[in-house]
């Protein structure tokens, strides 16, 4: 814990420091949230609504349309100060940058970002999953779909799942991506480059995925995949697709995935809607369900992926930048919930979240 709080002081240092430089921004959330589920009600820090993050970011032209950038992310739990809302690779992430630690250069039309970065994959997910539940909806609904792909569920809920590259991850170390705008189309091939973290020689697998996000007549759609195999060598791939669109003041989401790898084959879907009753008050539904088969002899399932989940989620905007939120979600099954209390069949979370 000391270790914690001395690193995040620093961060705090740095911060302050280049708050003062030319182009260097520190933003991040707050998000606190009391939470009642089958382990009992406690308090949840780490964001049950928006991921609490602290992060510095900044830019510079270079001239002749040419930009340089970067940005530095951690996650911190305004619960209990530790750092976390990390990535996959255990040791690699357990410094306070355990989100996004990266470096860019690029133009409006093409951007090459080295470093550790969210999933692509993850990302472009966002598209058909993400509501007024936020997190607490978004999170196990992926779970479902990624964790039925061949993924970990449990690390898709937690955001971090060990050792390794894993289809439920969000963030990975080591990451080269190129990101291509054309024609109001975005392209993005990501790949981890070597299979250690930053050459410390441990082997932590393989991770490539890739999305093409586009929008027109008001329909925005995605679709995205990713291979992977982890230091044993067992992997597999998937892809997904998903899309929003509003009508009648109703925003109408959804997503459906497929894959197969060395533990399962499986299939996800998710579908919800989001209507605002006034200018700050909102209101959602998200449906998901999980499902898989051996395949082969020898095969399983990952835990929590084959069953269904359905969240009730409210959103009142208290200012542009602070919002409270409540939501109940109840499973099929005795898989993953959207925070660190365990499983169970029903949860519900009442919170708050501010930006800045």
């Amino acid at each position: 814990m000391k270790k914690t709080q001395i690193a995040l002081a620093a961060l705090a240092l740095v911060a302050s420091s280049a708050a003062m430089a030319d182009g260097v921004k520190i933003y991040g959330t707050a998000d606190a949230s009391v939470l009642s589920g089958a382990n009992g009600t406690h308090l949840f820090g780490a964001g049950n609504n928006a991921g609490s993050i602290l992060g510095l970011t900044g830019s510079e032209d270079l001239g002749g349309g040419l930009k340089a950038g970067f940005t530095l992310e951690g996650g911190v739990s305004f619960g209990t100060g530790e750092v976390v809302n990390g990535g996959p690779d255990g040791a690699g992430y357990s410094g306070i940058f355990n989100r996004q630690s990266n470096i860019s250069l690029g133009n409006e039309a093409v951007t090459v970002t080295l470093g550790g970065q969210i999933s692509t994959f993850v990302a472009a997910s966002l598209t058909g999953l993400v509501g007024a539940g936020g997190n607490a909806a978004f999170v196990p609904a992926l779970s479902r779909m990624a964790g039925s792909l061949g993924g970990s569920s449990t690390g898709a809920a937690s955001g971090n799942a060990g050792t390794g590259p894993t289809a439920g991850a969000f963030f990975y170390s080591d990451l080269a991506t190129i990101n291509l705008n054309l024609n109001g189309v975005s392209l993005t091939a990501q790949t981890k480059v070597g299979s250690s973290n930053s050459g410390s020689g441990e082997n932590v697998g393989k991770y490539s995925a890739y999305s093409a996000t586009t929008s027109s007549m008001g329909v925005n759609l995605a679709v995205a995949g990713f291979s992977m195999s982890d230091a044993a060598g067992q992997g597999g791939s998937s892809y997904t697709i998903g899309g929003n669109t509003s009508v009648a003041g109703i925003t109408i989401r959804g997503a459906y995935g497929r894959g197969n790898s060395t533990l399962v084959n499986g299939r996800g879907h998710s579908i919800g809607f989001d209507y605002s009753l006034t200018d700050a008050l909102s209101v959602g539904y998200t449906h998901a369900k999980g499902s898989w088969d051996n395949g082969t002899e020898g095969k399983v399932g990952p835990a929590g992926s084959n069953g269904s989940q359905n969240s009730i989620s409210a959103k009142y905007s208290l200012s542009p930048k602070t919002f409270a939120y409540a939501t109940f979600s109840s499973f099929s099954d005795l898989g993953v919930n959207a925070s660190a209390g365990g499983t169970g069949k029903t949860i519900t979370i009442l919170g708050v979240a501010h930006s800045f």
